[in-house]
């Protein structure tokens, strides 16, 4: 989730508006104008954070999700994460 908000103030600093009430992170990165500009390896991350960000937000899915991740996707997710939200910082100049 955490992504989903740092796109939505890249589109909000972008586009001078409120962001969209949507989950979708492409398409987030997309009205913010940074879609073109991401590496090969933060539009993957993006499409890996899709499940993870929008199926845990329903508890029905929760268990679903559990079961698929392993300690070492984890530690690689949080790196690239990491990663990509001090990208976005730089973007949003700070």
């Amino acid at each position: 989730m955490i992504v989903e908000k740092s796109l939505k103030a890249i589109v909000a600093k972008q586009t001078e508006k409120i962001p969209p009430k949507i989950h979708d992170l492409p398409k987030l990165a997309n009205l913010g104008g940074i879609w073109d500009t991401l590496s090969d390896a933060q539009r993957e991350l993006i499409k890996k954070l899709i499940p993870l960000n929008i199926e845990a937000r329903y508890p029905k899915y929760k268990d679903k999700i559990n079961e698929s991740l392993t300690i070492i996707f984890c530690k690689q997710i949080l790196a690239e994460t990491e990663e990509f939200l001090c990208w976005i910082k730089q973007q949003l100049g700070k």
